[in-house]
């Protein structure tokens, strides 16, 4: 069994003395095994005993040099992946070493629908960034799957748009050509759902986690809120995780 969770911490301040505890409290509730850190910062570990880390390069002319798009960190050694790069605007992959065997993480921010500009600098319309980076990614999945073709694969991250079929962040261009490239990879969204189901009684998941059949067929999804117990707010986004066979 293998634990995998993601969460956008939405940028927090490395000196920060209450959210950023009570957000390591949260990751310590969920006890994930690897971890898919979004807009994060350096040395924002989940636990003492997540030792092992990547993370997408600096992007400085959208962020500080304390933070980075994407982080993956995981309990046991994990390897950083040469083909396909990281890639500033959000992208990671590693080989996670799993005791049972290798597992390919793929940390992901899918451009938010507003992102100003293309990465060569030319300026960007409403959710064209967004596109752009779905087929970017997409390419890279399919490298993946042919690189390694035995090892399974998860996808997971913040991929600014919901998949519960509520239409409530994302174009229905968009949500075709995501599910279009996740096919075509070999993967399926496992938080596909009504937030609802999974015990999420507010809001909707736009960070969504991915796998091929082979994790996919065993997965269970768990969710919590955006504040915790004592109604502190720890971040916009919900947390997700899935327990994986």
């Amino acid at each position: 069994m293998i634990r995998i969770a993601t969460w956008n911490v939405e940028r927090p301040k490395p000196t920060g003395w209450k959210v950023p505890p009570a957000q390591r409290r949260r990751m310590a509730e969920v006890d994930a095994d690897v971890w898919v850190l979004t807009e994060t910062i350096l040395g924002h570990a989940p636990s003492a005993d997540h030792r092992h880390a990547v993370f997408s390069p600096p992007h400085p002319e959208r962020r500080p040099a304390h933070e980075r798009w994407t982080a993956i960190w995981s309990r046991w050694p994990l390897r950083e992946t040469s083909c396909p790069p990281s890639h500033r605007r959000g992208t990671v992959a590693a080989m996670v070493e799993h005791p049972s065997g290798p597992i390919l993480v793929y940390g992901t921010v899918i451009a938010w629908a507003n992102e100003p500009f293309y990465d060569d600098g030319s300026p960007a319309r409403m959710w064209q960034v967004h596109l752009a980076e779905i087929t970017r990614q997409g390419q890279e999945w399919l490298q993946v799957r042919r690189d390694h073709p035995d090892v399974p694969l998860v996808v997971a991250g913040d991929f600014n748009q919901d998949r519960d079929g509520s239409g409530w962040y994302g174009t229905r261009l968009s949500r075709d050509r995501l599910g279009q490239v996740l096919d075509a990879a070999g993967l399926r969204c496992i938080t596909a759902m009504n937030p609802a189901a999974v015990g999420l009684t507010s809001g909707h998941l736009i960070d969504h986690i991915c796998a091929t059949a082979d994790l996919a067929d065993s997965s269970q999804v768990s969710c919590w809120d955006r504040h915790d117990a004592t109604g502190q707010r720890l971040s916009d986004h919900p947390t997700v995780a899935a327990d994986m066979r």
